[in-house]
C-alpha cells in the first residue's frame, strides 16, 4: 500500500514539472580570457594507480572500490571512487557522479545504478575532505576538490573500457555546484546534468538553511565579532572560484539543469542567477524544495539518461563528421 501511495503521489505531482528549452538566442560559451581562473590536475607528475579493494556483483554490472594515488597537495590522502563496471568488452559511455555536501553516497548510488543498468559505466566519487572544515578556507578547498575530480577524469581517459569521447557529469546540490565549475574548467565533459546548483557561493553560504553550514556561519559571526554583511563581504574577497564566475565558460547547449522553486538550502534566487549567467540552458523546474525533490528522483534519473543519450549521440556525429 505504501509503495502504491508513493507512486500515486508521484504521478499527480509529475504534471507540475515545467520544462524550458535552451534559450533560442544562445550563441555559445565565452572564450577564456588570459587572466581567467584556472586549475589543473597533477596527472603529469603523479602515477594514476587504481587498486581494487572490494567488489560487488550485480545483475548487469560489478561495483569496484578503487583509489588513486595521493595528490601532490595532500600526500596523505588518496582519491577514492566506486566504478560501476558494466558487462561486455566494448568501450562504453561513462557518467561521473560528484558527491553531495555531507558525503553520503545513497543519492549518487541511486542514479549510478540506473545508468549502469542502461549499459553505461558510472563513477561515484567519494568525498575526501570534511566540507565543514573547508569553510574556513573555502577557495583552497574548492580548488583542491576540482583538482581531485580532474584526476578522476584522467583515470577515465586512461581506462580502455571507457569511451573518453562520451563523458557525462552528474551532480546534485553542492555536488552540482562543483560539477558546473569542473565543466567550465575541463573540456573533456561532453554533457552535464545538475540538480539544485546555485551561483554566488557567499550568498548561498549566508542564506542557506542547511543546518551544518548555517551553524558554522553563526559560529564565525560570533568568534570574529562581524556583522552578516561584513562576513559576506569577506567571503566575496576570499572565494574567487565561484560557479557564477565560471558559468559563462560552460557550453549551455550541453547542460540540463533541474531547479527547485521553493528551495531554502540552495536558494532558488541563487539557482536562477546561475542559470541566467550560464546562458539559460534546458531546464526542468520542480515545484518543491530541496529535500522534498526526492519524490521526483525517478523522473530526474530518466530525464538525465535521455539528455545524456541525446548529447552522446550528437558527440558521435561530431566525431564522425571530423
Amino acid at each position: 500500500m505504501r509503495v502504491w501511495l508513493v507512486a500515486l503521489a508521484f504521478a499527480v505531482s509529475a504534471g507540475c514539472v515545467t520544462r524550458v528549452p535552451l534559450a533560442t538566442d544562445y550563441d555559445g560559451p565565452s572564450a577564456w580570457p588570459a587572466d581567467a581562473i584556472t586549475t589543473e590536475s597533477d596527472a603529469g607528475t603523479l602515477p594514476l594507480v587504481a587498486n581494487a579493494e572490494h567488489e560487488a556483483d550485480r545483475r548487469h554490472f560489478t561495483v569496484r572500490q578503487l583509489g588513486l594515488a595521493p595528490s601532490a597537495d595532500d600526500p596523505s590522502r588518496s582519491i577514492e571512487f566506486e566504478y560501476y563496471d558494466v558487462e561486455g568488452e566494448s568501450r562504453t559511455p561513462v557518467v561521473v557522479l560528484l558527491p553531495i555536501f555531507n558525503g553520503q553516497l545513497i543519492v549518487t548510488r541511486y542514479f549510478a545504478r540506473y545508468f549502469a543498468n542502461q549499459g553505461w559505466a558510472a563513477v561515484v566519487v567519494v568525498r575526501g575532505r570534511d566540507a565543514i572544515d573547508g569553510l574556513d578556507t573555502p577557495n583552497e578547498t574548492i580548488r583542491a576538490n576540482l583538482s581531485d575530480y580532474q584526476r578522476v577524469l584522467d583515470w577515465v581517459e586512461d581506462e580502455p573500457e571507457l569511451d573518453a569521447g562520451q563523458i557525462g557529469l552528474f551532480g546534485i546540490s553542492f555536488g552540482a555546484i562543483d560539477a558546473v565549475m569542473l565543466t567550465a574548467l575541463d573540456d573533456r565533459i561532453d554533457a552535464l546534468v545538475v540538480a539544485m546548483a546555485g551561483g554566488d557561493l557567499p550568498y548561498v553560504m549566508m542564506n542557506t538553511r542547511y543546518r551544518p553550514v548555517a551553524r558554522t556561519v553563526d559560529d564565525l559571526l560570533t568568534d570574529q565579532g562581524m556583522t552578516r554583511d561584513a562576513l559576506r563581504a569577506a567571503l566575496v574577497g576570499r572565494i574567487a572560484t565561484d560557479p557564477l564566475a565560471l558559468a559563462p565558460y560552460v557550453d549551455a547547449s550541453k547542460v540540463l539543469m533541474i531547479m527547485t522553486r521553493t528551495d531554502v538550502i540552495v536558494p532558488f534566487k541563487a539557482q536562477e542567477a546561475l542559470r541566467v549567467r550560464m546562458g539559460s540552458p534546458e531546464t526542468l523546474y520542480l515545484p518543491t524544495g530541496h529535500r522534498p525533490s526526492v519524490v521526483y528522483f525517478p523522473k530526474l534519473r530518466s530525464s538525465a539518461y535521455e539528455f545524456f543519450a541525446r548529447q552522446f549521440a550528437a558527440s558521435r556525429v561530431a566525431v564522425a563528421a571530423n
